[in-house]
């Protein structure tokens, strides 16, 4: 009986955890690249772009993606945001 609650006791302790490590941005442990004109880019599938559609101006945005070799990079850039301002 104790051991099934020292168990208990463990796997609860490390839930938040795991929880944690999944919540996290795909590609945090990616080193990202400054995106300059003419860079040449082969992304072959998204895995994850900031979702900018509810902001307004220049706004920075990161992408990850993989390339036609299966190798994941990270890309920052700028870009317009998708809202109107009214200001």
């Amino acid at each position: 009986m104790k051991i099934a609650a020292a168990v208990t006791a463990v796997l609860s302790s490390l839930a938040p955890a795991v929880f944690a490590a999944e919540s996290r941005e795909p590609g945090a442990e990616l080193t990202a690249v400054d995106y300059h004109y003419g860079m040449n880019v082969d992304v072959q599938k998204v895995i994850y772009r900031t979702d900018n559609t509810s902001k307004s101006g220049v706004v920075p945005v990161v992408l990850v993606y993989e390339d036609s070799k299966g190798e994941v990079h990270k890309m920052k850039f700028l870009e317009w945001g998708g809202s109107v301002s009214n200001s």
